[in-house]
């Protein structure tokens, strides 16, 4: 199983002035950390040893060398996994952001709950999300969670929060007042 090719074996095609280059230049800690185990390695050493000087299992290491022998100094880069496929066609999600913007049919605030969407999508499209999945769905098409502001249930009315301001503006200012005051104190402690 710990068999691979050492020093001018293991990737013969490539020198070993060549990877230190590479190491040199390579700004991805991951990578950078690969193409030391590849200089180990191709100095002779054993995984072992390796794994030691890397601080890293020797499992991971030598699924590393592993793929640069099969792969070539390119195994230092890791492969981008796609993932599973979206659920929702981009015609979909499109037409999905034109139904969001014109906001709910039933409900005033002009906010979607999750409950709403969900059962949106599964009647629009055909396609059930669980209620996770309905937020970042959301997230990744620009929008983002709102609420709507809490009232309190004795709120006063709009009429009744004008006409309190307006008594607050006939109010005289005592501002004006307490200056005068201060400056007088002023006078006679410098007198």
């Amino acid at each position: 199983m710990w068999n691979l090719p050492k020093k001018h074996l293991f990737l013969p095609d490539t020198s070993l002035q060549r990877i230190r280059s590479l190491y040199a230049h390579e700004k991805h800690p991951r990578a950078k950390t690969r193409l030391l185990a590849a200089i180990h390695r191709k100095q002779g050493k054993s995984i072992d040893e390796i794994a030691y000087l890397v601080s890293t299992p020797r499992d991971t290491v030598y699924g590393w060398l592993r793929r640069f022998t099969t792969r070539g100094i390119d195994a230092k880069d890791s492969i981008k996994q796609p993932g599973r496929p979206a659920q929702l066609t981009v015609k979909q999600q499109a037409a999905l952001v034109r139904i969001l913007e014109q906001g709910p049919p039933h409900n005033r605030s002009g906010l979607w709950s999750s409950k709403e969407l969900r059962a949106l999508i599964t009647k629009k499209f055909k396609k059930t999300y669980v209620k996770q999945h309905v937020w970042r769905l959301l997230v990744s098409l620009g929008f983002s969670m709102q609420r709507p502001r809490k009232r309190h249930y004795q709120r006063p009315s709009d009429e009744e929060i004008a006409l309190f301001k307006k008594k607050l503006g006939e109010k005289p200012s005592t501002t004006g007042r307490k200056d005068l005051l201060w400056a007088r104190r002023m006078r006679r402690l410098s007198a």
